[in-house]
Order: structure tokens, then C-alpha cells, then sequence
């Protein structure tokens, strides 16, 4: 039996990528802290990793960044068209003079491969999350998605979020992926699609309108990019840099609003 579906005059929010700059701002004061020797560089390509550039190299300067890079001469033009006062160096017309104290992605939460990781204390910045459209219970057998690769080991709930491969979510994860819904983590049943994934939620109870989050710092049993990338044969960067404009970016700032 279906659930009830959401009252039409509740607004549902749609997809979208919520960037905490607090978490930002906390991450940027703890490399800052730690660099000894020479400047605090934050790297800040492909739109700072798809969190927003001119909002992060605004924070950045704010907490102790002494250079932004980037690697086309375009983002370094947005950064000083917006009055943002920080040193910014394009990785294709400038040599840095100095050994710079790169933060690789750390920044933004996460380690790099190679190297000893996140410093303790930084977190993720970006959470990506979507509504939850329909739910339906389905038999023992029912084939989901294309191809009917994957067909439910028995009676469940399946429920559809609208967020697929055309909003970055890698195909890579097809059969290893999940997402977490009310605090529990659900797998993603059958093939991404470019606009949808489908996810087997067992008996738990479920609505339209539950937000199903795709990835964000793990705080609350939710995957992180990293586990989307381990699941993907992937970076936590890329995971992060591929999530597209189709996906708001929604900005939270608890310092300014006090």
C-alpha cells in the first residue's frame, strides 16, 4: 500500500547542493593555524569545487587564506570583480615565488589520495539532498529501473528521488550506492538514470516529501563524497566538482546572520 501523499499546500523543496560556510569558514581557520613556512594557499578550481566560487573565496579571505589559485584567468577576474582583497594566482600565467602550503581539498573536507588526509577537525561543506517524489510497494521479483538488473529480493517500498547522472551522481555506483533518508541509509535499487534513482527502503515508512540525501559530511549516518567515491572508483573531489548547475546551490552563513 502506498503511503499518503504530501498536503498540496506543503511546499517541497527540489534538489540542491547546501553549502555550510560556517564549515568553510571553520576548516579555512584550521590550515591556516597549521601552515608553517610559507602561505596558506586554497585551491579554488572548477567553480571551488563545485561549491561556488565567488561565496568561497569571499569566506576564504576572511579566514586566513593568503592565496586563492585557480586555473583559468576568468575565475581570477569574478574573484576581483566582486572586491574580494586576496592574492589570486592563475595556475597557467604564474609561478609561485614562495612554496606554497596547499590545502589540496582539505578545505572543503576532505583528504587527498597519497598524502595523510584531512587534518582533524575540518568537515564537509557540502551536503547534496532531494525530495523523495513517490513511493510504491512492490512483490517479491519486481525488476526496477532499465534493464531490470536489480529486481527486489522480496516484498518492499521502493521510493523515487529525482537526481540522477545528469546532476553528477556517478553511474560507477550503480549497485553500491545509497542514500539516507530520516537517519538510515537505503540502497540504490537497479541503474542511475540521467534524471532519477530509485531507492529499496525495506518497510521502513515513508512519504513524498522525506528528503533523501545524496551525500554530506556524515554526520548523521548520511554517505559523504568519499563514500560516493570509493563506491565509484573515484576522488571525493571529482564527486564534488561533477555536481551540476541543475542542482541549486543554497547558502548558509550562521556567523552573518547573528
Amino acid at each position: 500500500m502506498t503511503p499518503p501523499a504530501t498536503p498540496a499546500d506543503t511546499p517541497i523543496r527540489g534538489r540542491e547542493a547546501t553549502i555550510d560556510l560556517d564549515a568553510f569558514r571553520t576548516n579555512v581557520s584550521i590550515l591556516a593555524a597549521r601552515t608553517v613556512g610559507g602561505p596558506l594557499v586554497i585551491d579554488m578550481t572548477a567553480d571551488a569545487y563545485g561549491h561556488g566560487l565567488v561565496p568561497l573565496a569571499r569566506v576564504a579571505a576572511e579566514s586566513g587564506a593568503d592565496i586563492l589559485s585557480v586555473r583559468d584567468q576568468g575565475d581570477a577576474e569574478s574573484i576581483a570583480d566582486a572586491g574580494i582583497g586576496i592574492d589570486v594566482r592563475c595556475w597557467h600565467t604564474t609561478r609561485f615565488s614562495v612554496p606554497p602550503a596547499g590545502s589540496g581539498i582539505a578545505a572543503f573536507g576532505f583528504g587527498m589520495d597519497l598524502t595523510d588526509g584531512a587534518p582533524t577537525g575540518v568537515v564537509p561543506v557540502m551536503t547534496v539532498s532531494a525530495p523523495v517524489l513517490s513511493v510504491k510497494r512492490v512483490p517479491e521479483g519486481h525488476g526496477v529501473s532499465y534493464g531490470f538488473v536489480y529486481r527486489t529480493p522480496k516484498e518492499t517500498t521502493l521510493a523515487l528521488v529525482p537526481v540522477g547522472y545528469a546532476d553528477g551522481i556517478p553511474r560507477g555506483a550503480t549497485g553500491s550506492g545509497r542514500m539516507a533518508i530520516n537517519g538510515r541509509q537505503y540502497p540504490i535499487a537497479g541503474r542511475i538514470a540521467m534524471d532519477q534513482v530509485v531507492l529499496d527502503v525495506g518497510d521502513a515508512p515513508m512519504v513524498p516529501g522525506d528528503r533523501a540525501i545524496v551525500f554530506g559530511p556524515g554526520l548523521e549516518a548520511e554517505p559523504t563524497a568519499a563514500d560516493w567515491a570509493a563506491n565509484s572508483g573515484s576522488t571525493a573531489g571529482e564527486i564534488l566538482a561533477r555536481i551540476g548547475r541543475r542542482v541549486p546551490r543554497r547558502y548558509i552563513d550562521r556567523e552573518v546572520a547573528r
